[in-house]
């Protein structure tokens, strides 16, 4: 073991370990039922995800042993190369469509969703910026500069369309600015600038006012628009404190559209009950808690905005996609970190780790400064 990883968080990263697993089984049993409908075989999602797991592993290890200094060096770059994937993912000849969305570039059998990398990009490249700015992100000029960063790609990636990476993508990004210590009132002015922007692309889309139209009449229509949530609650229902059990939950044959990947807390909720969802969330929570904490005692505010953006996506997913399975707000299509089918948001997910964990090599436990005071506040327990 190099030395790197013996100073690492080693909690942090056998519960990383045991989600990746787990991820693998619960993709399984999601999904066999629909994989044997489309392909004739029960496993052919569960080996395209097994390979997608080993290879997301190595990138983990691979992060883990890279000094996060270089991500920081490499961030504008790595920012310029997501944009021109951006817009060549929109590009007819080179973007693959798919239920009328352009979000991903096909090379050979790999199918690239250019909108993970781009997250990845984006908050590397913010945390090189908030770092070279210091106290000067109070300031407009300063803060515009990483506005006008986060609108370029959270506009391209409205344009796929994908308005749920966008909108998480910005909210990842202002929590980061909020962070390392912009002005509250720059960022409430450009929310509220933002907010009817919003309501016209809601209202642009007839079947963006229909999801949520949708979800409004969840209680009283059981067939309609508020099908996928209603039955997600169901499948949620019938696991009962204990489950099923795994591999003998209803909903994946076909009550559920795609139950492996915008509805697998309702299978996994199903399948190991209200104890097993409990325990599985604990998880996540330390996921979380463990990521502040490596950000409040990173070395510098690099390492800081990083292990804060990589560990703020976590909770924001996790969130969003519960909300959506437990019918507490429209359905987005946000997979369940390292547990959802899919794989550029499994390695990716498990790259972001991997570089929080080499954060967490070389934090400074017992030194947290004057500056961290705001975060401070956030991250006591």
């Amino acid at each position: 073991m190099s030395n790197r990883m013996a100073r690492m968080d080693f909690g942090l990263f056998c519960v990383v370990l045991l989600m990746l697993g787990f991820g693998i089984v619960i993709v399984y049993s999601s999904s066999f039922a629909l994989s044997k409908l489309r392909f004739g075989g029960s496993d052919v999602y569960l080996s395209q995800q097994a390979i997608r797991a080993i290879l997301a592993l190595a990138s983990f290890m691979f992060f883990i042993n890279v000094d996060y200094h270089i991500w920081g060096k490499l961030g504008n770059a790595i920012y310029f190369f997501s944009v021109i994937l951006l817009i060549a993912v929109l590009i007819p000849s080179i973007g693959e469509e798919i239920n009328g969305a352009r979000r991903w570039i096909s090379i050979g059998p790999v199918r690239f969703q250019v909108s993970e990398l781009a997250r990845m990009a984006l908050i590397m490249v913010l945390a090189r910026n908030c770092e070279k700015a210091g106290p000067e992100i109070k300031k407009w000029p300063v803060l515009s500069r990483c506005l006008v960063l986060t609108g370029i790609m959270c506009a391209l990636i409205l344009k796929e369309p994908n308005y749920s990476t966008s909108f998480l993508l910005g909210i990842t990004a202002l929590a980061i600015l909020f962070l390392s210590g912009a002005n509250i009132l720059h960022l409430a002015g450009v929310i509220a600038s933002l907010i009817p922007i919003a309501i016209l692309l809601i209202l642009k889309e007839p079947y963006r006012l229909a999801r949520i139209q949708g979800f409004m009449k969840m209680s009283s229509e059981q067939n309609g628009l508020s099908y996928q949530a209603t039955q997600s609650v169901i499948g949620l229902g019938n696991g009962g404190l204990f489950g099923v059990g795994i591999g003998k939950g209803a909903q994946k044959f076909f009550y559920l559209p795609e139950p492996h990947t915008d509805f697998a807390i309702s299978i996994i909720g199903e399948e190991i009950g209200f104890i097993g969802l409990m325990i599985l969330l604990a998880m996540f929570v330390f996921i979380v808690y463990r990521g502040l904490k490596i950000s409040l005692h990173a070395p510098d505010k690099l390492g800081q905005m990083m292990a804060f953006g990589f560990t703020f996506v976590v909770a924001s997913y996790t969130l969003t996609h519960i909300f959506v399975g437990t019918a507490m707000m429209p359905t987005t299509g946000i997979p369940l970190p390292f547990l959802s089918y899919g794989g550029m948001s499994l390695i990716f997910m498990m790259s972001s780790m991997g570089i929080l964990l080499n954060i967490s090599s070389q934090a400074r436990y017992g030194l947290a400064t004057q500056k961290n005071r705001r975060f401070a506040r956030l991250a006591e327990v």
